[in-house]
């Protein structure tokens, strides 16, 4: 009997000695331990990392020359066609930092 396993044919096996098996008997189930290791990975979130992570989303950055911003901003609208866009305010931002602005972070 010809038996393909994938790409690879075995030619003349004989049947006695295949033995069925059955797959849960192949598979690795998890102990208890695993389990319960497993659930207490899962962390609740307390109102105090709720509030950092909401933060993150909620402060402005700044530039700390707002003259040099403001002035590398009106040279990107006479540049791009459609302003505001993405590329428009990234040439900007690179310009700005090139002639040495930065940017800080405010809550707003």
């Amino acid at each position: 009997m010809d038996i393909r396993f994938g790409n690879t044919i075995y030619r003349n096996v004989s049947v006695n000695r295949l033995k069925p098996i059955d797959e849960a008997s192949h598979s690795h189930p998890r102990s208890g331990k695993e389990l319960d290791d497993k659930k207490k990975k899962r962390n609740k979130m307390t109102k105090e990392i709720a509030e950092q992570k909401l933060n993150l989303f909620l402060e402005k950055n700044v530039p700390t020359n707002p003259a040099k911003w403001s002035y590398y901003k009106s040279q990107a609208k006479k540049k791009f066609d459609v302003y505001p866009s993405a590329y428009a305010n990234a040439w900007a931002a690179k310009q700005y930092k090139a002639a040495g602005g930065g940017w800080r972070k405010t809550k707003g």
